[in-house]
């Protein structure tokens, strides 16, 4: 089943594995797979969700959730749950449909978003990413899983997180925009998310904060395609 799978897509189940197992569950359920990818593609975690340690955010919903459980001792062989076998399915399909022969990180990440009433997908959905987006985005620039390192700081103010938080989600916000070709509304969230991303600078300076490992992606006003102002007819010249 998992002779496509590049040797990062197979750390992600394995990581996957061992995250269902620390919290006592009997099968690897989609939010398991979300923590795995996002803890071992750091890359695609900060490209899609605004930071490379996204995955602690999920491991606080899973905390709150109430999903934990006794962690279970010693070697175990745990199965996929059925919405997670679904979502790796769905992930082949995601490949086949960017022309990739392997299954990586990127398409494990569009299956979980496929799969509409799962753990994984509901949280994505409500930090921004969704899969017309992400899919367009993948077709334009193409993921390289591991390509950056990230040295960890401590942890910044929790101001500092609700507002970075929202300026990934109205940037997200400008993505979906322009994936449905919506250009003018997606102007509005670009103007929207330079007045939220100024907040975070001055929020950045006040704490003493290095914004660069914080960094979240931007769009720039002349990056956003404009839509052409329609022509005016010309007259018609009267021939005397």
């Amino acid at each position: 089943m998992f002779e496509r799978y590049t040797e990062a897509a197979r750390a992600v189940l394995v990581s996957s594995k061992h995250k269902a197992s620390h919290v006592g569950s009997r099968e690897i359920d989609t939010e398991h797979l979300l923590l795995g990818l996002l803890s071992k593609d750091q890359t695609l975690a900060r490209r899609f969700l605004g930071s490379p340690w996204a995955a602690d955010l999920v491991w606080r919903k899973i905390e709150e959730s109430g999903k934990i459980g006794e962690p279970i001792k010693g070697p175990c062989d745990l199965p996929l749950s059925g919405t997670s076998k679904r979502a790796l399915s769905y992930a082949a399909k995601e490949a086949d449909g960017l022309s990739s022969f392997r299954i990586s990180t990127e398409h494990l990440l569009l299956g979980l978003l496929r799969e509409q009433k799962c753990f994984a997908a509901e949280y994505l959905h409500e930090h921004g990413v969704r899969v017309a987006s992400v899919r367009e985005e993948l077709k334009r620039a193409p993921h390289k899983s591991g390509s950056e390192q990230f040295v960890r700081e401590p942890a910044p103010p929790e101001d500092v997180v609700e507002q970075q938080n929202r300026v990934n989600a109205i940037f997200q916000s400008v993505r979906n925009a322009i994936a449905q070709g919506d250009y003018a509304k997606a102007g509005q969230y670009s103007d929207e998310e330079r007045m939220e991303r100024d907040k975070l600078r001055s929020l950045y300076q006040r704490y003493g904060l290095l914004d660069w490992l914080y960094t979240l992606i931007s769009i720039s006003e002349k990056s956003l395609p404009r839509s052409k102002p329609p022509k005016k007819a010309e007259e018609k010249r009267k021939v005397v």
